[in-house]
């Protein structure tokens, strides 16, 4: 089974296979299952195998290896620890279904990682630590080298004056970078014979105290220097190079002019790459006899899931107590973390089975919390949870035509009755509005988020749904950890109340795409903002056109500067069946309308007008507002994205 799928929103994926322990001491063990989905054909990809972490003795190779050019310092052939290559979509997943392990004598995690993207010509990318490096063959002063780093970017990433680390990292930028003499951020400007890292993550770094090959370097910290060297030489030598007179270190003053690299990345583990347009996943082996257990938090793209910070609990004597005082932890970027060390793995039941565990989430800020439910209770949501009563008729057990699987009514069900029925609809109407909110009191992530494991997630039906514990929940309860299985992944999806078009939860295993509806027609909708000064009040209208959409619902979420206006109301056009709202939030106001009767649209124009009272005098509205989180919806229930002019 495969476990996870990689930024849903673009289509492109890496896909990971389940953990799995190999044994010690065996060559050639199948590590397939690595794959790629969602690229062009006939595009020409950059992709890489490494293993970030391994026992000693760890290595891999692949054994097709048809239509695949090898990059600089790289070979196709032989065992290795890392690997990187260009070739098509297609040709790469050959030579992934050909993956083979070799192991050596020492047990531990081996973390196997596959990244790919577009080839970026003059770029070179280093599986172990995930990051990018551009060589710059024309030679500069270093501190021109340093600034002019600073002021590059890459795939979203700022670049730097690269930095060495590591003895691999070292012999990285040996093997793929051919010039010599390379400038990199290592500096003894400040403090003759203190050697500081001079950018990067890892900026005021000190490495070494006292010049001389040995003499001074810091335990823990990388030294590569040349015999006799740092020197000073001719009292100005304070920059350091690397790949001098082979590969190692030396100092030399600023005014030579040398070669430089530039790097992208500050994360060390390639699974916390924040790349645009780059994909990556891994998927964590054990070697030998190793107990480990992590778990896999699977959200929607959009969720940075580093804000799910959480710890285990163990039943005591009917109660859950925190195993460890391991404060809360976060999540990585793809939703995993080991907890291998808060488990209680004191066996029950005469040796049988592990103690019964929990999870639980720390709660997040007022701020954000009301912010995400904004963004996931919309217009969208409201008028789909009325098209659907509309078609399955008061009882709310019946097969209804407009949500396409359980998990839709489990989160339309705001009341959590186990019954999808008009009580729903109309609050979920009610909050978009302001007029009353979902949640009752203080909103917390336990009174919004759900979750289930994913194996009872993709078994929810529309005929079972309410069979499900449908209450929303800041843990999980019980955790069975098995007796039987050393490398266990326990997997979790997150969903979350209201969500009824899906937008923000975790599609079902094999659940079409289309439940997002999230296509536009030819004549996407537009929006245009006019602002003015009227008797002393700020006023911004909103203008929304449409063609041939039929919108049925439109939402648009107007930031506003809080230290300099205070938000007054809202007008627009109206009927009786169309519902008009602008509910401020101190910051932004949600603002839009929705038809909730009847067969009718917005027509195929509606203004907004939206008036604050300016705290102090003000000729110039410029920068006041911004818009963003725009929403709409046609009569069939599918989603539009507005285009702001």
């Amino acid at each position: 089974m495969l476990t996870l799928v990689v930024d849903l929103a673009s289509g492109q994926t890496v896909i990971a296979p389940d953990a799995k322990s190999f044994s010690l001491s065996t060559n050639g063990q199948d590590a397939s299952g690595f794959s790629l989905s969602g690229f062009n054909s006939t595009t020409t990809l950059l992709a890489s195998i490494g293993l970030p972490t391994a026992p000693t003795g760890t290595t891999f190779y692949i054994t097709t290896t048809t239509g695949l050019t090898v990059a600089s310092g790289f070979s196709l052939t032989g065992n290795k620890t890392r690997l990187v290559f260009t070739g098509t979509q297609a040709n790469i997943n050959n030579a992934l279904a050909s993956l083979k392990i070799n192991t050596g004598l020492a047990n531990g995690v081996v973390q196997l990682s596959v990244s790919a993207t577009v080839n970026p010509s003059g770029y070179f990318y280093n599986p172990t630590n995930g990051h990018f490096y551009r060589p710059m063959s024309s030679g500069t002063s270093y501190t021109n080298a340093r600034a002019t780093a600073l002021n590059t970017t890459f795939k979203g990433q700022q670049g730097y004056l690269v930095t060495i680390t590591s003895a691999d990292e070292d012999a990285f930028i040996f093997s793929n970078v051919p010039q010599s003499n390379i400038w990199f951020a290592l500096t003894d400007e400040v403090t003759e014979g203190r050697w500081v890292i001079d950018a990067g993550p890892e900026k005021g770094t000190v490495i070494k105290t006292s010049n001389g090959q040995f003499t001074g370097n810091i335990v823990g910290q990388y030294n590569n220097w040349a015999p006799g060297e740092p020197n000073n030489y001719g009292f100005g030598e304070h920059y350091a190079v690397t790949k001098w007179n082979g590969s190692q270190w030396n100092d030399l003053p600023n005014n030579f002019s040398n070669p430089y690299v530039i790097e992208y990345g500050t994360w060390t583990n390639p699974d916390d790459q924040t790349f645009t347009d780059f994909y990556s996943n891994s998927t964590s082996h054990t070697v030998g006899e190793v107990f480990r257990v992590q778990l896999q938090l699977n959200t929607t793209t959009g969720f940075d899931k580093t804000k799910f910070l959480t710890k285990m609990f163990v039943e005591q004597n009917g109660q859950y107590v925190a195993t460890t005082s391991t404060p809360y932890r976060p999540f990585s970027l793809l939703g995993r973390l080991d907890v291998t060390s808060e488990l209680d793995v004191q066996k029950i039941n005469n040796n049988t089975q592990y103690k019964p565990h929990k999870i639980e989430f720390q709660n997040w800020t007022q701020t954000e919390l009301t912010t995400l439910f904004d963004q996931i209770v919309t217009v969208s949501d409201v008028y789909l949870a009325f098209k659907e009563l509309a078609n399955v008729g008061l009882l709310g057990n019946q097969t209804g035509l407009e949500f396409q699987n359980g998990i839709q009514f489990l989160n339309a069900d705001v009341d959590g009755n186990g019954v999808f029925n008009s009580n729903d609809t109309y609050r979920l109407l009610q909050h978009l509005t302001g007029e009353q909110s979902l949640i009752d009191g203080t909103i917390t992530l336990g009174s919004i988020m759900k979750i289930l494991p994913k194996q009872d997630y993709d078994n929810v039906t529309k005929l079972n749904w309410n069979t499900f514990y449908n209450q929303t929940r800041s843990n999980y309860q019980p955790i069975q950890i098995s007796t039987e299985v050393l490398n266990q992944t326990l997997n979790y999806n997150i969903f979350w109340k209201g969500d009824v078009n899906m937008s923000h939860s975790v599609l079902q295993t094999n659940q079409p795409p289309s439940v997002l509806d999230g296509q536009n027609s030819i004549n996407e909708p537009q929006a245009f903002i006019i602002s003015e000064l009227e008797d002393g009040k700020a006023i911004f209208y909103i203008e929304l056109t449409s063609d041939k959409n039929d919108i049925t619902g439109a939402q648009f979420k107007l930031n506003y500067d809080s230290t300099r206006l205070i938000f007054k109301g809202i007008e627009s056009s109206n009927d009786q069946n169309i519902k008009t709202f602008g509910v401020d939030r101190n910051s932004y106001v949600n603002v839009g309308s929705l038809v909730y009767q009847g067969n009718s649209t917005l027509g195929n124009k509606v203004t907004y007008k939206v008036t604050f009272i300016p705290k102090t005098d003000i000729t110039n509205l410029l920068g006041l507002i911004s818009i963003d989180n725009t929403d709409a919806v046609n009569k069939e229930g599918k989603q539009l994205r507005i285009n702001i002019k």
